[in-house]
């Protein structure tokens, strides 16, 4: 009776453990599984969506990246330019991709503005996506078409102020933070128009069909040193080094010009730490190459941390200020 009794303790002892170690087995399986498939990424090529049309700062800086990271992961790196709504076709396209590393996507500042200017927006720009790395940061410049009777900067908002409506300021994309701040803090009057990305409005202001425009070295950097653009003012608290004679909005007299443009690389929610991690790995890696860091700076680039967290902070606190400013300067979604 005694042996009946112990044999029936130990077979329900057994079974409650069953599920314990069957729930242990498969976590084992799992961490089994992806330490086995971790290492061995990417096995395939991967593809970089930018979210704009070829020939823009973003065209041309993701090619760079591409072309040396594919060197540094020994694997291709695919670029596709995928524009359209001020970048939310090509940004859609990734969030809804699979978290498995063979989609990203570059983007920038205008990844976290957009929302403030789309009433439906098909993403959340901060939950929907895993921050990787930033590439580099710069001012913006103002800069006029070389046959824009203004030749300075003052000149501009003098003529702006005597003039209301006549001074054209192009925009990539559905709206401009840093155009409604200008105008919010210089209180001039101008007359804003939208183009479907940088490359097709610098086309615009360089015939002179526009006056002026606010965007980076990045992008008009090789019209201003042709002479086919000239640069007038520049964001932030100090001159920008590599344009020393260009002077500040606040020496204008233009206060709150902290506005800062910058590129990175994001992939869909949930991308794996392990993946994150190479990838941020390989972009530290192309970011201390001399050539990458030589074309960074001739578009007024500083070169950015690669860390993650570095590109998450940067991404939630520059929502945050952009739905902030939407609220003091009372802006509304425009479509």
């Amino acid at each position: 009776m005694q042996n009946l009794k112990l044999l029936s303790q130990t077979f329900l002892f057994k079974r409650q453990l069953t599920p314990i170690f069957l729930l242990i087995a498969l976590l084992g399986f799992a961490n089994y599984s992806f330490a086995q498939a971790s290492p061995e990424y990417p096995n395939k090529p991967i593809k970089l969506i930018i979210p704009f049309p070829a020939g823009g700062s973003s065209d041309g800086i993701g090619r760079q990246v591409a072309d040396k990271l594919s060197g540094v992961l020994k694997q291709t790196v695919v670029v596709e330019n995928k524009g359209g709504a001020g970048g939310i076709i090509g940004a859609d396209a990734v969030a809804k991709s699979a978290p498995d590393g063979y989609t990203l996507v570059l983007v920038d500042v205008f990844h976290t503005s957009t929302p403030i200017y789309t009433r439906k927006m098909p993403y959340n720009a901060v939950k929907d996506f895993t921050p990787v790395s930033l590439i580099g940061r710069s001012p913006a410049f103002l800069v006029a078409s070389a046959t824009f009777d203004q030749k300075t900067a003052k000149d501009t908002i003098a003529f702006a102020k005597a003039n209301p409506q006549k001074l054209t300021m192009a925009i990539a994309g559905t709206g401009s933070v840093v155009v409604d701040l200008f105008k919010a803090r210089s209180g001039l009057d101008f007359m804003s128009v939208p183009y479907k990305g940088s490359s097709p409005a610098m086309i615009d202001l360089i015939s002179g069909q526009v006056n002026v425009m606010i965007t980076t070295m990045a992008s008009a950097g090789t019209h201003v040193k042709s002479g086919k653009l000239r640069a007038m003012a520049v964001t932030g608290s100090k001159r920008n080094a590599d344009f020393a004679d260009i002077p500040t909005f606040t020496e204008l007299g233009i206060q709150g010009m902290d506005y800062e443009q910058w590129f990175g690389i994001m992939g869909p929610a949930n991308l794996p730490k392990p993946i994150v991690d190479k990838l941020a790995n390989a972009m530290e890696q192309v970011l201390r190459m001399p050539d990458v860091r030589e074309r960074l700076a001739g578009m007024a680039l500083e070169v950015a941390s690669p860390a993650p967290d570095e590109m998450r902070r940067k991404v939630e606190s520059d929502a945050a200020r952009w739905l902030k400013l939407a609220q003091e300067l009372d802006i509304k979604p425009i479509d």
